[in-house]
């Protein structure tokens, strides 16, 4: 077991020790304080000592009597939330909170059968994916309580992880704490829960798009769209047959009578197909740090486009390229928002199978798009497509002569994304990835479609 292991080990068993630094300091204070009277009291039999001696004892009884209440308020509560989970009536639930709060990412915690210490604090800490395990946090409640003694603690937390992505939640570490933080007597309650981290609000331009797919005639569109036909397999027929008779005849080598649906002009449009294509033809695995940095704000920009088009128009129909979990949901928009939260870079659904151009108003792509693939998408479909590019490469900016020189000469250590964006910078993955934008941008510059470029 190396150093690190043990500092860790031990520092988790801190987390189960009832008493505080506030506690240790307190003690300390009051013996130095002691000693220091009994230093300046040498002289006895005088009114000053007696007055000294009074202080002492006022003050000493005083301060047990701080220490029992405060020590007695925590420790019932952390008696009874023992009694309750072992009789399994105490559950911790967490979930993401549905409120819209800029730059935090906001979990909704509630726990029940459990009373907050008198003039005290509950305290958590939550342990997620295997071995990882939260700050301390008091969680923030979001309405007055209805009683004094209420049986339920509910509130919110504004933990800043990094990733965009569902996390699960192993248990809740609880801290039942005295006003004065003197004693802090904990539980651990199991729990089988999880939550996910949302895009954060990001600047984007106006996006203006015309709905490609008729799912029901109230609303007419400016420009009348075009409805491609296609060919229907309508039968086999035998050599014998007079196909002479049949007045939609297409004759195949085959055999094989074809009817064409002719392709027809529909006044009529009601909602906007919008595709984000999480295929990756650049990077690998090899490359994970990178990746994960990329797809976070890959998914930022992918949501910023699709809530301002639904502020646009409800109409909207956001058509994934990878099956998620089932997010049980009445609001269309929290399940779009987990779908892109919970999408990763995958191989499988390349953007020929993904994209159906008959009924796309918008294509999100990124700077790990085959461009190939992006050029067959182009080449089928008109001025009815918008395209929104993010360019990846703008994820880790640029490193500066004078950075190079600081690094290697001044300042060698740095943080963990000036090392991410110094490897970055090295990594040959760097030169594909420029390569790659350089031709979708060519891509789009010929293409009749509208498009926008968005820099991570």
């Amino acid at each position: 077991m190396n150093i690190a292991a043990i500092r860790e080990k031990i520092r988790r068993i801190g987390f189960f020790v009832p008493f505080r630094i506030h506690f240790l300091l307190l003690l300390i204070a009051l013996l130095l304080a002691y000693r220091w009277l009994l230093k300046n009291n040498a002289v006895p039999e005088t009114s000053r000592t007696a007055i000294i001696n009074v202080f002492i004892t006022v003050t000493f009884w005083f301060a047990l009597g701080i220490l029992v209440l405060s020590f007695f308020s925590a420790f019932i509560s952390w008696i009874f939330f023992l009694f309750s989970k072992k009789n399994k009536k105490s559950i911790l639930n967490i979930k993401t909170s549905t409120q819209s709060v800029s730059d935090k990412q906001l979990v909704e915690i509630s726990i029940s059968k459990i009373f907050k210490p008198l003039f005290g604090y509950i305290r958590l800490r939550l342990c997620y994916d295997k071995n990882n395990i939260s700050p301390k946090f008091a969680p923030i409640r979001m309405e007055l309580k209805k009683h004094l003694f209420s049986m339920q603690t509910k509130g919110v937390y504004n933990w800043p992880l990094k990733n965009i992505k569902e996390y699960d939640i192993s248990s809740g570490i609880i801290y039942f704490e005295d006003f004065f933080q003197f004693f802090s007597f904990t539980s651990q309650l199991s729990v089988n829960s999880n939550f996910y981290t949302q895009p954060l609000k990001a600047a984007t331009p106006k996006v203006i798009v015309q709905p490609k797919k008729t799912e029901d005639t109230n609303m007419r569109i400016e420009e009348m769209r075009k409805v491609e036909g296609e060919y229907l397999n309508y039968k086999n027929f035998e050599t014998n047959d007079d196909v002479r008779r049949i007045v939609w005849k297409i004759y195949a080598k085959n055999k094989e009578l074809v009817v064409r649906i002719p392709e027809t002009n529909d006044p009529y449009a009601s909602h906007i197909y919008f595709y984000a294509s999480f295929y990756n033809a650049v990077s690998n695995d090899v490359y994970e740090e990178f990746n994960i940095v990329f797809l976070d704000d890959f998914k930022t920009f992918v949501w910023n486009v699709y809530e301002q088009l639904y502020r646009q128009s409800e109409l909207i129909q956001y058509i994934p390229d990878q099956q998620t979990k089932t997010f049980y949901a009445d609001d269309v928009i929290q399940k779009t928002k987990y779908i892109i939260s919970t999408s990763s870079w995958q191989k499988q659904n390349n953007l020929d199978t993904y994209f159906n151009k008959q009924y796309a108003s918008v294509l999100c792509i990124s700077s790990l798009t085959d461009a190939k693939q992006l050029e067959d998408v182009l080449e089928k479909t008109g001025k009815t497509l918008t395209v929104v590019f993010i360019e990846l490469s703008k994820s880790f900016s640029r490193m500066k002569v004078t950075d190079w020189l600081q690094w290697i000469f001044i300042n060698p250590e740095k943080n963990s994304s000036e090392k991410m964006q110094l490897a970055f910078t090295l990594s040959p993955l760097r030169k594909k990835i420029l390569d790659n934008e350089k031709n979708i941008k060519e891509l789009l510059k010929i293409s009749e479609c509208e498009s926008l470029i968005l820099e991570a």
